[in-house]
């Protein structure tokens, strides 16, 4: 019997083994047995971390299961590389163990009900520290720059601490780890390629930048609800949307936006035909580039996305007190969250929304209930403008009542590391266990959304089957009461099918 009839068989075969043994699984070989002790400290540390009693409760031991995935994988290639000499020499378990992803032991979710909503956790424990990749998410926790710099009333505020530069580093390592002398002359033309200068006229090298991408990343959106934005590009026209303001600000990397207004400053005396009109920002706090086109000179899209921003002469802007580089809707913008101002930390909702969380970590997201009442606006809106009814509009409303309920709360998260673990907690109008729910749902809704083009074709013909049926009985009684019926008419009525 040959490999491939006998690989076709088999599922067929052993098919109704499984139906009787469910508990049939994979064991891989070389796998260390189970130490019950161990696993209950185990279960002990996480379970420190999480609500018990809520409406979910979550636990998963995966201690050593990527390390013999990885070994397993190993040993599979050598077996077939006698047999297909095309196999590539691959160190799976030393790539697992560079990239840090095994030092996961395992990982814990909860959600309990609180006043308002659920309060969500998930844990990844990490009993010997974060390494490779997993310190890519941030080092130790520590009070969040955000919340001092976003305005009282934003609406989405986001913090993430972020070394890139582990990225790369574990990419190195994980070539030389897993693929020796090959992975060695690969790492070597990576460094030669980030020492090379950048293509003229910018006069810094991808390493400089790459030595500063031990980074932080922050976003500020501030909308205000009270002025609304009607679009007229034909594709969404009649469509209001909120009035906002954004900047994002990234730490270490403020002095690229200075190299940049070095490189144009002596183009923009005399710009070349075609050049984007734009201008210098140049003071003590400041140092950048601001676009100085005039809004007739957008596109009608261009020009709408840049109004619903507050402002047609955006900033790439170093602040210089900080050395955050800063992109932000307009410059005044800017200016205004480096200055005292009732700010956010101080704003009632903030405080409602992240009630009970650390305001120490690694990350943080906040958006706020007059964010989703918004976006609930707009989506009725667009329904308005559509036109929409039927089917299409039966699933937007169910969308809306699942998803974005009226009255619904701000949403907020802090994740926070520590020297055994990754902790996320949030407070939120969903639990875990609905937003599994929702993940099941999801293919539901779509399958229903693509269905229904059928659906309505499938009317449109029965419709059609019964205006030619209705037609057809007519005809029937016609013949019936025969030709002297009909005055005037000289030729017989022919038969159906003649």
């Amino acid at each position: 019997m040959s490999f491939s009839l006998l690989s076709t068989l088999l599922p067929l075969l052993l098919g109704p083994g499984f139906f009787m043994m469910p508990n049939v699984g994979v064991t891989l070989p070389n796998q260390a047995p189970p130490d019950p002790v161990a696993d209950a400290a185990r279960f002990e540390t996480v379970a420190k971390q999480l609500d018990l009693g809520g409406v979910l409760y979550g636990y998963v031991s995966v201690d050593g299961d990527l390390s013999a995935i990885g070994t397993y994988v190993k040993s599979f290639m050598d077996g077939m590389r006698p047999l297909a000499h095309d196999v590539p020499q691959v160190d799976v378990p030393a790539i697992l163990k560079v990239s840090g992803l095994d030092a996961i032991s395992a990982v814990g979710f909860s959600s309990k009900s609180v006043e308002g909503g659920f309060r969500n956790k998930s844990y990844l424990y990490t009993p010997k520290g974060r390494r490779g990749l997993l310190r890519m998410l941030g080092g130790e926790s520590k009070p969040f720059d955000v919340v001092k710099l976003a305005p009282a009333g934003s609406d989405f505020v986001f913090e993430q601490d972020l070394n890139l530069k582990v990225v790369y580093e574990s990419i190195q390592e994980a070539l030389v780890a897993g693929m020796g002398e090959q992975g060695a002359l690969f790492k070597a033309m990576m460094d030669g390629a980030v020492n090379q200068p950048l293509p003229p006229p910018i006069p810094f090298t991808m390493k400089k930048v790459l030595s500063d991408l031990d980074t932080q990343i922050s976003v500020i959106i501030d909308a205000d609800l009270d002025k609304k934005i009607s679009l007229t590009h034909p594709d969404a026209e009649g469509l209001q949307l909120p009035l906002m303001r954004a900047a994002v600000l990234i730490d270490e990397l403020g002095w690229v936006a200075g190299e940049l207004a070095k490189i144009l400053e002596p183009m923009l005396a005399h710009p070349p035909i075609g050049m984007t009109p734009a201008k210098i920002v140049r003071n003590p706090n400041w140092v950048g580039v601001q676009l100085a086109i005039e809004p007739e000179q957008y596109s009608v899209m261009d020009a709408e996305v840049l109004e619903l921003f507050g402002s047609t002469n955006p900033v790439l802007v170093h602040h210089r007190p900080s050395g955050k580089l800063v992109l932000a809707s307009g410059l005044e913008f800017a200016e205004n969250l480096f200055i005292p101002k009732p700010n956010l930390e101080d704003d009632p909702d903030f405080r409602k929304t992240m009630v009970g969380l650390p305001m120490k970590g690694t990350a943080i997201t906040y958006a706020s209930p007059a964010l989703f009442s918004a976006l609930r606006e707009v989506l009725e809106s667009a329904m308005d403008v559509e036109g929409l009814g039927g089917p299409e509009s039966l699933i937007l409303n169910t969308f809306l009542k699942l998803f974005l309920p009226k009255n619904v709360r701000g949403e907020g998260s802090v994740t926070t590391n520590s020297k055994d673990g990754i902790l996320t907690v949030s407070n939120s109008a969903h639990s875990h266990k609905a937003n599994i729910v929702s993940s099941l749902a999801g293919p539901l809704l779509m399958g229903i959304a693509t269905t229904m083009p059928v659906v309505q074709a499938m009317d449109m013909v029965n419709e059609m089957e019964a205006d030619h049926d209705h037609e057809g009985h007519i005809h029937d009684q016609l013949l019936e009461l025969g030709n002297d019926a009909r005055p005037g008419l000289k030729q017989p009525i022919p038969q159906r099918g003649d």
